[in-house]
């Protein structure tokens, strides 16, 4: 037990900066910004036309597409609150948008 013990102890900061890393990274690569595409994730159950009918009671500039589920509507808005509105429309988590929707 001993021998473990003094195993982990050696590579717990070690550890600790891994994980912090990693999340350091993935929360800068999803933490969304106002004026670039979010990916907007509604409930299952409001998914297809209740999920862009909330979008548009957000207030988003434009609606670039919806997800890899029809509950998640990707769009784009220059309004600094654009995420908080969302949020109050019942989104359940908005993020930043892949980069691959640029092109649209």
């Amino acid at each position: 037990m001993t021998a473990s013990r003094s195993f982990f102890t050696r590579f717990a900061p070690a550890l600790a900066l891994m994980i912090f890393s990693l999340g350091w990274t993935v929360g800068l690569t999803v933490w969304p910004r106002s004026g670039q595409p979010l990916a907007a994730i509604f409930p299952p159950s409001a998914a297809g036309s209740p999920a862009l009918l909330a979008v548009a009671a957000a207030g988003a500039d434009e609606v670039l597409t919806f997800g890899g589920w029809a509950s998640v509507v990707l769009v784009r808005s220059n309004g600094p609150d654009l995420i908080s509105r969302l949020y109050d429309a019942g989104a359940l988590l908005v993020l930043r948008a892949p980069q691959m929707t640029d092109c649209l």
